[in-house]
């Protein structure tokens, strides 16, 4: 589940159209997903993302509440009872990654890796399991992602294994700037010598 909606206020333009060697950050992003899951779900304001091919598109149910609608969205729309989220501007996300979540033993909630002792919500596994405690934290207008994490089972991924799957300095980076962009395509440049 990708989200998209999001309103871009840091970057001032639109960062999931943003053009990153050449093409649009969001292609990019579906393009791994794709290559990791049966099905990806773009979520939020869909009417922006027509050229996106194979793709399944999912309208906020309830509109303005932020990741975590996008979340409830999702999970509301997948098929799937288990569901990754990420979002528009996390383009480092590997293969190795997303193998490394699959095939970790169901007997979570949310499955959500661990950075510089912050959690990486939009990195994370979600169960269908969730729906009635996101419900609920909507209705309470708690808009933060995590806010619903006490009422299930979490299950933490240490940082000390995402270092075994990559660099999570890398993994986890997002774009919130436009100098942000600079970062990525060096990053990029860097990962083609290798």
């Amino acid at each position: 589940m990708l989200l998209s909606g999001g309103k871009s206020s840091r970057f001032g333009t639109n960062k999931a159209l943003e053009s990153v060697n050449g093409r649009p950050l969001i292609e990019q992003i579906v393009q791994s997903l794709k290559n990791a899951f049966e099905k990806v779900y773009i979520i939020g304001n869909v009417k922006e993302y027509a050229f996106l091919q194979d793709v399944f598109f999912c309208e906020d149910i309830i509109p303005n509440k932020g990741p975590l609608g996008g979340l409830f969205t999702g999970l509301t729309c997948s098929d799937s009872d288990y569901n990754f989220l990420t979002a528009c501007d996390m383009p480092f996300l590997t293969i190795g990654f997303f193998e490394f979540l699959k095939f970790q033993k169901k007997d979570y909630d949310v499955l959500v890796p661990e950075y510089n002792s912050y959690l990486e919500p939009l990195a994370a596994v979600y169960s269908k399991k969730c729906l009635p405690f996101i419900s609920a934290t909507l209705k309470m207008n708690q808009l933060k992602l995590k806010s619903f994490f006490p009422k299930v089972k979490v299950r933490i991924i240490k940082e000390t294994i995402i270092r075994e799957i990559g660099e999570p300095e890398k993994l986890f980076f997002n774009i919130n700037y436009k100098e942000d962009v600079q970062k990525l395509e060096i990053n990029l440049e860097r990962s083609e010598k290798i």
